[in-house]
């Protein structure tokens, strides 16, 4: 990390690294998430989430899959995110979950929110944003907001930031190519708009804690799968479920 980096990261809570990942481990992660995606509409390993589009129902996001997919998982847990991650945590990080969001055309996006509030059994993560496809803001790229500083910010009932704690904000999208990372800690809030293109804006979002607050991967995953177990994979019809919260703006699908 440059002085600048550090800057950034203690100051707003998110630091855009570019060019980070090479022409020939791109292709690896983008065949590697097609394996995902076919394994979606298969029925195949890791857990799944699908929404409706004007062109029809769609793999909004799987998760679950380092150790069942080799070279996802050896990108995972690898020494390019890991050196990172020990900078900015000042000890070793351990994976706590790992997800691709495919954001294809018409896809949802996110409200205002923080990760740190929505996950369990550790409170402070960093996140890293790998994109696949330009990240833009026509393809529905993330937005920052500085506040991360101040921890928990008002939440309503349903986990988003308060929408008018949310509108003082001085939120500012990070456009990002593929190649790129993104690393944000979990008390940055942010969100993302609707992909509005032809082409799907693919990403890996890969979460972690410090490595002296333990391995909670297999607990949140069995937790998730509880909870959801109970559920019926929406919001009273209107929204999809994929995470805890309710912050994904995707519309169920129905058929």
């Amino acid at each position: 990390m440059t002085p600048a980096d550090r800057r950034d990261w203690n100051d707003r809570g998110w630091i855009h690294c570019v060019d980070v990942v090479g022409p020939a481990q791109l292709d690896v992660l983008r065949r590697s998430v097609d394996q995902l995606d076919a394994w979606a509409t298969t029925g195949g390993p890791g857990l799944h989430h699908f929404e409706s589009t004007e062109g029809g129902p769609v793999v909004a996001r799987s998760e679950h899959f380092a150790d069942v997919h080799r070279d996802l998982g050896e990108f995972v847990r690898g020494a390019q995110v890991a050196d990172v991650l020990a900078e900015l945590f000042g000890e070793p990080a351990v994976l706590f979950k790992e997800k691709v969001n495919y954001k294809h055309p018409g896809g949802g996006g996110f409200a205002p929110h923080q990760d740190a509030t929505a996950y369990r059994f550790v409170d402070h993560h960093i996140s890293v944003m790998v994109p696949l496809d330009p990240a833009t803001i026509a393809s529905g790229c993330l937005f920052f907001a500085p506040g991360h500083l101040g921890g928990a910010m008002p939440t309503d009932d349903r986990g988003r930031v308060d929408e008018p704690f949310a509108a003082t904000l001085d939120w500012q999208p990070v456009e990002a190519q593929p190649g790129d990372m993104v690393f944000f800690d979990s008390y940055a809030p942010h969100h993302s708009g609707t992909n509005r293109t032809d082409r799907p804006r693919r990403a890996l979002y890969l979460t972690y804690n410090a490595a002296s607050k333990g391995d909670h991967r297999a607990a949140y995953y069995a937790d998730k799968t509880a909870e959801f177990a109970r559920a019926d994979g929406t919001f009273d019809g209107a929204r999809v479920r994929i995470s805890v919260n309710d912050d994904f703006l995707g519309r169920p699908v129905t058929s």
